[in-house]
This record gives C-alpha cells, structure tokens and sequence, in this order.
C-alpha cells in the first residue's frame, strides 16, 4: 500500500531524473489517508492507473 503523498514525491522524483522510460513492473494499491483509492500507482516512476488498466497490463504479461 503506497500513499498518494508518497506517489507524488516518487512521480517528482522521475521527472527530475529526465523521466526515463519505465516498464511499470513494480505496481501497488494507491491509499489517501489510510482510505482505499480505486487506483494503483507504479513504485518506480509514480504514473497512475485505474484498476482495469493493471488488470489489462497483468493479461499482457506485465507486473
């Protein structure tokens, strides 16, 4: 469970890396104050998804 706070710093902190490309492999539920949030967000460059794109991701043979 990764917070929204959290996702922020870690999406700062790929830009401010030249926003490098990231194969997504490391996903986690996204939480805003301890409440579930319906997205997930990479732990690695902190782009958002919606559960049916992890899902669809998953089906490819992604994270």
């Amino acid at each position: 469970m990764v917070q929204m706070s959290d996702v922020a710093k870690i999406r700062q902190r790929w830009i401010d890396a030249g926003s490098p490309a990231c194969e997504h492999r490391e996903l986690d539920q996204e939480f805003y104050l301890g409440a579930r949030d319906d997205d997930w967000a990479c732990l690695t460059c902190g782009e958002e998804f919606s559960r049916q794109e992890v899902r669809a991701m998953r089906e490819a043979g992604g994270s």
